[in-house]
């Protein structure tokens, strides 16, 4: 009789424990499973924080993290911030890619994003790319943002010898177009970006007339008057050297970049003393009308719309083998958010995140827009992840 208690008190025992042992296996199972998902929101809490510079959080998540490294250094040729984590790698390497900002790898917020990617074990290098410093792009950028990326990916703290390529605004697009070509594709594993454009044409459109073509129609977009300054710059740093485009750098310069009406000087000015290419330019960049754009831009010197295609991704014949993500706002201040969805014609693997939580590159976070910073948390989850898929 006892022997037969004790093995019903046996069984019963393995029964419980059965019981309690299935939903624990069900439990780890999908923690295996979902882990790079919960490992990655926890390293974008200390990104976003980053960006946030919140009282509460962004020092809690400091506290948690480990202190990153910075060094000033050179990356094939480029000065260039280089942030490590913690400890010893190599790390997954993010190349993170600015736009046009005067102070370049000095200015506080690219350096705080730089400090929360390294923060959340990531190797990090912000290079001060030619002309970005200076509100122009040139063909010169695109090399050697391409230059910078095969760099990064051959370093040896670099981890797979691979690496993502992060950027904000035209940041993004030089980003993409690094991806695009084949000497680079390889080694990148990511690209991420916020707001960029993917259309020369449109950007120049935009910014001289306050349209684009959209469905055999014109739709408005009203962009900041700096996109007109940016735009002046990079067209006249495209015509050949010579006194017309000296004469005519100076005078857009001379507007200064917080100008409301930088095109303004070049609306009234007389082509008289120019030659036809700066004369070509100048009647581009004056015009107010949409239906006249194509047969201006039509008109430009080849060697300058050579020039300008040339950061154009929708004019290279490259495609981007590597996951493409992008968030813009709807109603972005520099660029239709059409243009991050026309990426898909050189983008097979693309995602595209629309919130309102994005004004081009500032992140506005307040409790009546819970929803939209939601989808732009997932973005960032998403990016941490697809950086870090092969360690994990």
């Amino acid at each position: 009789m006892r022997v037969r208690v004790r093995r019903e008190t046996k069984f019963r025992r393995r029964r419980w424990l059965a019981i309690l042992l299935v939903p624990l296996a069900i439990i780890v199972g999908v923690l295996a499973v979902f882990w790079s998902w919960v490992d990655a929101q926890a390293r974008a809490v200390v990104v976003i924080s980053s960006v946030l510079d919140a009282p509460v959080l962004t020092p809690a998540a400091e506290a948690v993290s480990g202190e990153p490294r910075f060094a000033d250094g050179t990356v094939a040729g480029n000065p260039a911030l280089i942030a490590r984590p913690g400890g010893e790698g190599p790390w997954p390497a993010v190349f993170f890619v600015n736009g046009t900002v005067p102070e370049g790898r000095r200015l506080p917020e690219a350096r705080r994003l730089a400090e929360g990617f390294a923060r959340a074990g990531y190797l990090v290098v912000l290079p001060d790319l030619p002309g970005l410093m200076e509100d122009r792009i040139t063909p010169e950028t695109v090399a050697e943002t391409a230059e910078v990326a095969r760099a990064v990916s051959g370093r040896p703290d670099a981890a797979d010898g691979e690496v993502s390529m992060v950027g904000i605004s035209t940041g993004a697009t030089l980003a993409l177009l690094a991806a695009q070509r084949p000497d680079v594709d390889d080694g990148v594993s990511l690209v991420a970006g916020v707001a960029p454009y993917s259309d020369i044409r449109t950007v120049l459109n935009v910014a001289t007339t306050g349209a684009y073509e959209m469905e055999e129609d014109f739709a408005r977009h009203d962009a900041d008057p700096f996109l007109s300054y940016v735009v002046a710059r990079s067209v006249i740093a495209a015509l050949p050297p010579g006194e017309d485009r000296q004469r005519l750098s100076a005078e857009i310069e001379a507007t200064g970049r917080e100008n409301q009406n930088p095109l303004g000087g070049l609306r009234e000015r007389r082509t008289g003393d120019l030659g036809p290419d700066a004369a070509a330019v100048v009647a581009l960049l004056a015009n107010r009308d949409p239906a006249r754009f194509d047969d201006l831009y039509a008109g430009l010197p080849d060697a300058v719309k050579e020039d300008l295609e040339a950061f154009s991704p929708l004019a290279r014949t490259g495609r981007i083998r590597s996951p493409v993500e992008v968030a813009t706002g709807p109603e972005d201040k520099y660029f239709p958010a059409s243009e991050s969805h026309n990426l898909d014609a050189i983008a097979p693997d693309l995602r595209v995140t629309v919130t309102p939580a994005i004004d081009h590159a500032e992140l506005e976070v307040s409790p009546g827009n819970a929803a939209a910073f939601a989808g732009f948390n997932a973005f960032v989850v998403r990016t941490l992840r697809e950086a870090r898929v092969e360690e994990d």
